[in-house]
């Protein structure tokens, strides 16, 4: 009896495995390069906001006005605020990129935010709104889109220097 019970146990984790298992089928196929999904913000030589790209929310549709398949990409940020400061709005970019595929769908294009952080908040999750990214047809599940943060190339040395560090909130 206990062997027909592991084996019916097995048969379902394995089929489990394969049901489940596949990441080929995914639209769209976000990549967020882990270079460019955080930054430090720095006024006057000290650290304000840390801005990371957590992840994303979207789904792929056919859009009939034009006749094309798109990708809608909500990008989900976290702002931390590190220290005391009368500055509520956070301003920062953000970009998707189509590196491979078809010419006529390869690009970067630039999105800029502002989020209000309030006064006494320290943090805050804060989803974007959508965008749409076209998507050639024929490689709908293995079309990638690159997404990142906007980083100059300053912020991007002090990035490396101090890479995945988990600021505080520091109250002076």
């Amino acid at each position: 009896m206990r062997c027909r019970i592991f084996a019916f146990i097995l048969f379902f984790a394995v089929a489990g495995c394969r049901l489940g298992g596949s990441d080929e089928a995914i639209c769209p196929r976000v990549v967020i390069p882990r270079d460019t999904a955080y930054l430090t913000q720095i006024v006057n030589y000290r650290e304000e906001f840390q801005i990371s790209l957590l992840g994303y929310e979207g789904h792929c549709y056919f859009d009939t006005r034009v006749n094309r398949d798109k990708a809608v990409i909500n990008p989900v940020f976290k702002i931390k605020r590190l220290r005391k400061s009368d500055e509520t709005d956070v301003h920062f970019a953000y970009y998707t990129e189509t590196v491979k595929g078809p010419p006529a769908y390869l690009g970067k294009k630039t999105y800029y935010l502002a989020v209000t952080l309030a006064f006494d908040e320290t943090e805050k999750i804060y989803t974007a709104p959508a965008v749409e990214v076209k998507i050639p047809p024929e490689m709908k599940y293995e079309f990638d889109i690159n997404l990142g943060l906007v980083i100059s190339p300053e912020e991007m040395r002090y990035n490396r220097r101090t890479f995945d560090i988990d600021y505080r909130y520091v109250d002076e």
